[in-house]
């Protein structure tokens, strides 16, 4: 069984006067990890942990948090956003950190609004050079990228997460996960249990709450040796829609 590393970088969502309990994404995914390491001597899931703020603080969450003994990871980066920045880090400058540092960054979660409303984020999991190192040296990113196209309800894109995170990551333990037809199977696998017309996101012009999760979601994948990342969110939801009958 392989070791996997789910890591955590996460801007602050609320201020601590308007959120005593400062909401995290973290207890949602340490129940992922109860549930996968099952015995007591179980270490194959672990969590890694960080705060980021701007450009700068994420680069240096992102230095700290890939130095796993885990060479399978999965990078959830959440943090409020409007399609341009999360918090105060801009998404370009976040795709070249995670490209540069995506050796063994095998997908990305990118938690915040409109993330997605563009193809910034998938530049992530596309060739490139890395900047850190002294020598000429071209690296994949991520497998695969999931953002969302509009605002999204804070708990139930937290559940569609914590999903993804469970499948992606047991998948993983429990073998290669390489191919864009092996990647889309489990994007299909962590969303069957959600209905893809509840509504989960928020109109642009109208401001209402009446965006369903087929139209909010959206999907690349990159399989293991291909330079560029193709969008699937269409073949996802299509047969999502085949599956529960809509």
């Amino acid at each position: 069984m392989s070791d996997v590393a789910l890591l955590v970088a996460e801007s602050p969502w609320f201020m601590p006067k308007d959120n005593f309990g400062q909401a995290s994404g973290l207890p949602f995914f340490e129940g992922v990890k109860k549930i996968l390491n099952s015995k007591l001597d179980d270490s194959h899931f672990n969590i890694y942990h960080s705060n980021f703020y701007d450009d700068t603080s994420l680069e240096q969450a992102l230095d700290f948090l890939v130095q796993t003994r885990e060479n399978k990871q999965i990078l959830y980066l959440g943090g409020h956003g409007d399609g341009e920045y999360i918090a105060d880090a801009s998404i370009d400058k976040a795709s070249d950190l995670i490209r540069d540092r995506g050796n063994n960054i095998k997908g990305l979660i990118l938690s915040s609004c409109w993330g997605g409303k563009n193809d910034k984020v998938a530049a992530a999991t596309q060739f490139g050079l890395n900047s850190k190192s002294n020598r000429v040296n071209w690296v994949n990113g991520p497998n695969w990228v999931l953002a969302y196209r509009y605002p999204v309800l804070w708990f139930e894109s937290a559940m569609i997460e914590t999903s993804i995170v469970y499948t992606m990551a047991n998948a993983y333990m429990n073998g290669r996960l390489n191919s864009r037809q092996d990647i889309l199977n489990k994007f299909i696998d962590a969303l069957r249990p959600f209905s893809i017309e509840d509504i989960i996101g928020q109109d642009d012009e109208t401001n209402k709450w009446d965006v369903s999760v087929k139209d909010t979601i959206r999907v690349w994948i990159r399989p293991q040796g291909s330079d560029i990342p193709s969008e699937v969110t269409e073949s996802l939801f299509s047969e999502l829609s085949e599956i529960q009958n809509y």
